[in-house]
């Protein structure tokens, strides 16, 4: 890899779907399952030795963050040392190999693609915020692979949402951003297929 890095891959691919209607990791586009869109992007970018589809080739946990802990425990058996570990999840299958290169050769030990807002954001309470100030968080994201494995095995953090956090309550390492765009779209609900189609075209994907 690219600076002297070993670096691994998690691939995210085993949610259950509840969302969507069905295990959207296997739902074929153009030919292949969703999971193989994102699994042979970064195999291009990584060796394939050095990535583990969770939810493929191993189980998934019950949680997000238990499947990130079966992914890294996977990796260990591999008994390669690693630098930097990159995390991507199916449901974004449009990610480039650019922005995977780029996240991956990032140096900072917290660092996630995020998005700015476009909507108006208000608190429960009435409160206004200023969308100016705010990212919507998106993956993939890539961090200092000793430091995760430290602090997703030390079995405090369960049921976390962003990985990024986990860096933030362990170490108090903020999230480095880097800027990402449409094509960053999570397949949540199946009336999303329409668009992730119509920027497959965009994209020539």
């Amino acid at each position: 890899m690219q600076m002297g890095k070993n670096v691994a891959a998690i691939v995210l691919a085993g949610g259950l779907g509840t969302r969507f209607g069905r295990k959207k990791q296997f739902l074929e586009i153009n030919g292949k399952p969703l999971w193989e869109h994102v699994h042979d992007k970064v195999c291009k970018v990584l060796l394939p030795e050095d990535v583990v589809v969770v939810g493929v080739d191993i189980e998934g946990g019950i949680t997000r963050s238990q499947s990130v802990v079966n992914g890294l425990k996977a990796l260990e058996k591999k008994g390669k040392k690693y630098d930097r570990l990159i995390i991507l999840e199916v449901a974004r299958p449009l990610i480039t190999l650019e922005q995977i290169e780029n996240i991956i050769t990032d140096d900072n030990p917290n660092c996630t693609y995020a998005l700015p807002l476009t909507s108006t954001v208000v608190k429960k309470d009435g409160t206004y915020l200023n969308r100016d100030e705010l990212y919507k968080l998106s993956t993939p994201v890539a961090f200092d692979y000793q430091l995760f494995y430290d602090a997703y095995t030390s079995g405090r953090y369960f049921d976390y949402t962003d990985d990024t956090r986990v860096m933030y309550e362990q170490y108090g390492i903020k999230p480095h951003f880097l800027e990402g765009g449409e094509n960053m779209l999570k397949i949540t609900y199946s009336s999303d297929l329409e668009i992730l189609k119509m920027l497959m075209e965009k994209y020539e994907l």
